[in-house]
């Protein structure tokens, strides 16, 4: 037989068409949910927004901290006009009340009593943190 003289509905190799080729096949229908891709997407984003929080919180910290410093050495006694990129040293006294000076706790007669850490004016007049693997 000739392919003129076959039916309409019949096909010579209907195993490699995508889709069913018999009037009793039953009908074959492509999984169009995209919830396999929507999970790994979801993960994704999330991870991403999940990273992007904790970078921000961890700025946020960082920021707060450096205020509290700020506040503190503003309101710390200090006897002399700090000059902008020299180090001080801060100290807190019994009374909880903070000071500002040019000693480091080796230099000190009270040695590490009271040290808070080492700080430099920046060019803004804000006080930086410096913080350093050693003792003073």
């Amino acid at each position: 037989m000739s392919e003129k003289d076959l039916p309409d509905n019949y096909v010579p190799n209907p195993h490699s068409l995508p889709y069913a080729s018999d009037l009793g096949a039953p009908v074959i229908r492509p999984d169009h949910s995209l919830g396999g891709w929507k999970l790994g997407a979801v993960h994704t984003a999330n991870k991403h927004y999940e990273e992007r929080f904790n970078k921000l919180k961890q700025e946020f910290e960082g920021l707060a901290e450096d205020y509290k410093w700020n506040q503190i050495i503003f309101n710390a006694e200090m006897r002399f006009k700090p000059v902008i990129g020299k180090e001080y040293f801060l100290y807190k006294k019994s009374d909880g009340s903070f000071y500002l000076t040019l000693f480091a706790p080796h230099e000190k007669i009270g040695g590490n009593e009271g040290y808070q850490g080492k700080f430099r004016l920046n060019y803004d007049n804000r006080w930086e943190q410096i913080k350093c693997g050693t003792t003073e």
